[in-house]
């Protein structure tokens, strides 16, 4: 039997390999485990050791003493792997659904997610929102926790499934950590406007000539609009076009926003302060870990729903409201036609959940093994999309009460773009009691919801890193600072006079197009080399039951295949970068390619590194060993890996007397009942 890199190998007395068959053999995928006899059979033979392991057992005996052999032994099968004890774990259950919750359920839900909506057309975003959301988004969830939850590892070292695929993990370390970054900074922009919201007036509630252009500032219900023009969050009054304190608030004093990318300027301060507070605090909350975190998560993931709520009724009572909701939930059937529309919908489906980023593997990965993480996928995914739904309600009710107040038409009443949440619910905000309070605690609903998010794309990172170093474990608060300081120093640019185009470009490729392209490969190296049958075996294995039709289907056709048709063919039709009325140069666009290449581009690289480190005399020998999955796959504890083991092999045995039976049914006439399930005819 050819063995993988690290794998034990060993043979019967007649030179005939273990697991082949007969006696206590597994006939497993080999390695140490799958060539154990089992109890009763004849007596253990000797076992040969591969160079590394040999070398380790004897480290270990140099440092353990007198340690038992089966300790040692047990240590041995997952050289790279330390305990669960170390690793960590979840308090309890509700500490993961919580956590999930605020991982999916985060600033992309009211800060991304209307403007998404607003740019696409309302109701011709929403309908590719929800198809991508049933084919591509909820299976893909639902997948990632469960394979998470079966190995008990990150995102990295999951892929002992299908070792050609490590790359991909790699990726979603890589994409996180770019999320990472400019996620942050948009967590400072709230911790600066809730600061501001301390003042005796909310400063946008008036045209402050510190920051105001006093000619065309103009405050919601100072002045009857008269004589609107159709441009954007702007009104004409004596032929003077008139901007809303807002809008201006947000571009000239929080932004002091520049006339594009190729002028940054300087480092704003101000916001950079805010951004070093919002590091501290992701970093205080996580200096143990998940168990600090996992009980930040209580209220972290349930108090945006409470202001959620409030505003919506706010939002809903006031004139014109409902022509927003309208202009939401009605759809521009030719806008589906356009194939960025989709693009946008699946970025957003991906940004949302938190696919294919690595985060939801991550915190599977310290679930108890018999977790029902079936239960656990559904109601996130569903609240994910109720949350994205209300917070849309919210933004466009708003946005119908400012366009019944300026006249204009929904579609122009604000600039489209990432700012939207910073001008339209700064203005449903004016329109409440003691605004300077609600100002507070929407601004706090908004950086505790990053906060969630951010939570776990830093510690998808620290534990994807230390799962393959697992000495790392040991400093794992140094670790998380030099980390967070890294990730500081990278997204001052964002907080430049020009940073916001900076934070658009590193949005729309960092965590757009290569997540999209992630996607595709994790479903390949998952279900089409890895096995949809093996997949299906082990979940079986984990949960008890087999996952129906339905996941089966999108997770072997539908996700895959819609998700690179979109991504094939934005590629051909791809147009540069756009913020409001500002075209990015050529330059920019191709820094945006470099951003996307620099995770989307390990695939394909570690791919190939991988093919030429198995062992084999030719390149096909070597290209089939890196689809096989290596000794150390499989549940984290060794004794549900020894009952996984026999589960596949009678799983396999099975397959093979059902194939068998098929094919005497071919030969003769006669009905006959197939494999085990008596009773049931061809």
């Amino acid at each position: 039997m050819s063995s993988k890199k690290g794998s034990l190998k060993g043979s019967d007395k007649d030179g005939a390999p273990r697991g082949s068959g007969g006696g206590g053999g597994a006939g497993g995928r080999g390695g140490s485990l799958r060539e154990r006899h089992r109890p009763g059979s004849a007596e253990r033979q000797p076992r040969r050791f591969s160079a590394h392991i040999v070398a380790r057992r004897e480290s270990m005996m140099e440092r353990g003493g007198g340690m038992p052999f089966g300790v040692m032994d047990a240590a041995i099968r997952r050289p790279s792997l330390a305990s669960v004890a170390e690793r960590g774990n979840w308090g309890s259950r509700w500490e993961f659904l919580l956590s999930c919750v605020g991982l999916s359920v985060g600033i992309g839900n009211v800060w991304r997610f209307p403007y998404l909506a607003y740019q696409n057309g309302g109701g011709a975003f929403l309908i590719p929102y929800l198809i991508m959301l049933a084919l591509a988004g909820k299976p893909m969830y639902f997948l990632e926790l469960a394979v998470g939850q079966f190995g008990g590892v990150g995102p990295v070292a999951m892929w002992n499934c299908c070792p050609i695929s490590k790359g991909v993990g790699c990726a979603m370390v890589t994409v996180s950590l770019i999320v990472c970054i400019y996620y942050n900074v948009i967590m400072s922009y709230t911790v600066f406007y809730m600061v501001a919201s301390f003042a005796s007036e909310v400063p946008w509630s008036k045209c402050d000539p510190a920051w105001a252009d006093m000619e065309t500032c103009y405050v919601r219900g100072s002045t009857p609009a008269h004589n609107t023009s159709s441009g954007n969050n702007t009104m004409a009054t004596n032929s003077t076009y008139k901007e809303t304190a807002s809008l201006q608030y947000w571009e000239r004093h929080v932004l002091h926003l520049s006339s594009g990318i190729e002028d940054l300027g300087t480092v704003k301060w101000d916001l950079a302060l805010c951004l070093l507070f919002s590091w501290v605090v992701v970093v205080l909350c996580l200096v143990k870990g998940i168990k600090t975190s996992g009980k930040v998560v209580y209220f972290a993931a349930t108090f945006p729903y409470l202001i959620l709520f409030i505003l919506l009724v706010t939002g809903l009572i006031q004139d014109g409201a409902m022509a927003g909701v309208l202009y939401f939930v009605t759809p521009s059937w030719e806008r589906l036609l356009d194939v960025q529309v989709w693009q946008a919908a699946a970025g957003q489906m991906f940004f949302s959940l938190s696919v294919s980023m690595g985060g939801l593997i991550m915190y599977s990965s310290y679930n108890d093994f018999r977790n029902n993480v079936y239960r656990d996928a559904l109601v996130v995914s569903v609240l994910d999309t109720i949350t994205s739904i209300i917070s849309g309600m919210v933004t466009f009710s708003i946005l119908g009460a400012m366009a019944h107040d300026l006249n204009v038409p929904i579609d122009h009443v604000v600039k489209e773009g990432p700012g939207l949440a910073f001008v339209a619910y700064p203005e449903a905000l004016l329109r409440l009691p003691v605004p300077q309070l609600w100002s507070i605690l929407f601004f706090l609903m908004l950086f505790i919801l990053g906060l969630d998010s951010e939570f776990a794309l830093l510690e998808n990172v620290l534990t994807s890193v230390s799962d393959e170093f697992t000495s790392l474990r040991n400093r794992k608060l140094s670790f998380c600072v030099l980390t967070a300081i890294l990730c500081y120093f990278v997204g001052l640019p964002c907080v430049t006079y020009g940073g916001n185009y900076v934070l658009t470009l590193m949005d729309a490729y960092g965590g757009g197009i290569a997540v999209l392209f992630i996607a595709i490969s994790e479903c390949i190296g998952l279900i089409w080399i890895y096995g949809l049958h093996k997949i299906c075996d082990d979940l079986e294995f984990m949960l008890g039951y087999r996952p129906q039709l339905y996941w089966r289907i999108t997770w072997a056709f539908f996700a895959p295949v819609i998700l690179l048709a979109i991504f094939i063919y934005s590629l051909i039709v791809h147009k540069p970068l756009r913020y409001e009325e500002y075209d990015y140069p050529d330059w920019a666009d191709g820094v945006g390619w470099c951003l996307a290449c620099l995770s989307m581009l390990q695939i394909p690289i570690i791919a190939v590194i991988v093919i030429f480190q198995q062992k084999g005399p030719s390149l096909k020998q070597k290209i089939l060993q890196s689809l096989r999955p290596t000794e150390e796959w499989g549940p984290s504890d060794l004794n549900l890996r020894e009952d996984w083991l026999e589960f596949g092999n009678k799983s396999k045995t099975n397959l093979r007397l059902n194939s068998l039976d098929v094919q005497n049914d071919c030969s003769n006439s006669a009905p006959r009942t197939i494999g085990a399930k008596g009773g049931e005819y061809l």
